[in-house]
């Protein structure tokens, strides 16, 4: 892929997001918030990518797939006014629905356009598939690491305006309670070393937790060494319980992302 089919590509989906805004600024507030997502989600893929190395035309795939990784949250938002998709679809799924629909990537190579789909259809599941080719999984690792920075950073300023300003948005809590303490099986998978589970999720601190553990799903070195920069651990904790089993996950977690820092330093950083 070159410069110019990413600019086409991108052309396409300013012109499909448009088709969602009604020019109501509450109403649109979600639309927005994902585009402005999917901006700063090409920019971490690119970062992560130049660090590591890739083509120009590597990287113009890479962006390529950050562009189009959420296009199923403007539909699913508009029809069902939820983020979570155990309430409402797999956005994933259904971004890659649209795509395929409307022929977006007829003009690319088959190989292109198949790596493209699959990671973008693989960018939320628990686990990648162990069967997929390496290729494809390089790419969907990629997309993983630089969705997971942008979110953080999102959730992390909107915790913020929430107990400041008050400010309140419920699409990005998922829907879920606002209920103190945090729920037994979240402990148990972050202190056996393991992502929380969708599934164990019973209240928005029990989020907020999913979020720290993605400490163990992170691929990359660029990306874990900017969840050490941005210290995005240590301002997640602010935003939850005083207690001294929540201060013992998040000790595991600082020292489990200094462990994989130091493990997988590059070479040329050494």
């Amino acid at each position: 892929m070159d410069e110019d089919s990413l600019k086409e590509l991108s052309r396409w989906f300013g012109e499909y997001v448009l088709t969602f805004k009604s020019g109501d600024t509450e109403e649109d507030r979600n639309i927005v918030l994902k585009k402005e997502h999917t901006a700063r989600v090409r920019r971490e893929i690119s970062e992560i990518g130049e660090s590591l190395g890739l083509s120009e035309e590597e990287l113009c795939l890479a962006e390529s797939m950050a562009l189009f990784h959420d296009l199923g949250r403007f539909p699913q938002y508009t029809r069902y006014k939820t983020f979570s998709d155990r309430r409402s679809c797999d956005h994933a799924a259904l971004s890659v629905k649209v795509l395929i629909e409307e022929r977006v990537l007829d003009a690319l190579e088959p190989a292109e356009r198949d790596l493209i789909l699959k990671a973008i259809s693989y960018h939320n599941r628990a686990a990648l598939p162990e069967e997929e080719l390496e290729r494809c999984l390089f790419f969907s690792r990629l997309l993983r690491d630089a969705d997971k920075l942008d979110i953080w950073a999102v959730l992390l300023d909107y915790y913020h305006r929430r107990d400041v300003e008050g400010y309140r948005n419920e699409a990005l809590e998922l829907d879920l309670p606002d209920d103190p303490g945090i729920c037994e099986e979240v402990r148990r998978d972050i202190m056996a070393g393991e992502m929380v589970r969708a599934e164990d999720l019973r209240s928005l601190n029990d989020f907020k937790l999913l979020q720290a553990s993605w400490v163990f799903d992170l691929n990359y070195w660029p990306a874990l060494v900017a969840v050490k920069d941005r210290r995005y651990l240590e301002r997640t904790r602010k935003f939850l319980p005083r207690s001294e089993k929540v201060d013992r996950i998040f000790d595991l977690l600082i020292s489990r992302l200094e462990e994989r820092i130091e493990a997988e330093v590059p070479d040329d950083e050494a």
